[in-house]
């Protein structure tokens, strides 16, 4: 994906859009990460196409950080995985996440900034919950 090359080794990426941190996902090889990484580029790169953030000037490395301790606070529910493992679910004041682990070790991780709005559990777009539903 020309400038968001994969590196070698990387197994995550965390993202900003506007200069704000919307999204952190984690992968346990950094091979299946090295699968994934256009595919997550891409679809943050549309989410940035078509979304506007407000900037409130705090430098990238604060608002990782903070990012980061938000996610580390979440409360967790955990529950049998479908498949293999057990699927962890995590919610913030503005961010919610998941992960799945597998003999106790973390496969795949992801959190995301979420609006009020969506806390409170607007239901989401007519074209969203179409593609929930064809893959």
């Amino acid at each position: 994906m020309g400038t968001f090359t994969c590196f070698p080794k990387q197994k995550g990426l965390l993202t900003f859009i506007d200069e704000e941190l919307v999204g952190f996902d984690f992968l346990s090889l950094d091979t299946a990460y090295a699968l994934l990484h256009p595919k997550l580029v891409k679809s943050y790169a549309m989410e940035a196409l078509m979304q506007k953030t407000p900037k409130n000037g705090k430098p990238a490395a604060d608002k990782a950080r903070d990012f980061l301790k938000e996610a580390a606070r979440c409360k967790e529910k955990k529950y049998k995985s479908v498949g293999k493992g057990d699927d962890h679910r995590f919610e913030g004041k503005l961010l919610v996440g998941s992960a799945l682990k597998f003999q106790k070790k973390v496969i795949h991780m992801a959190f995301f900034s979420i609006t009020e709005s969506e806390k409170a559990g607007e239901i989401a777009a007519f074209k969203r919950r179409r593609q929930f539903r064809t893959g």
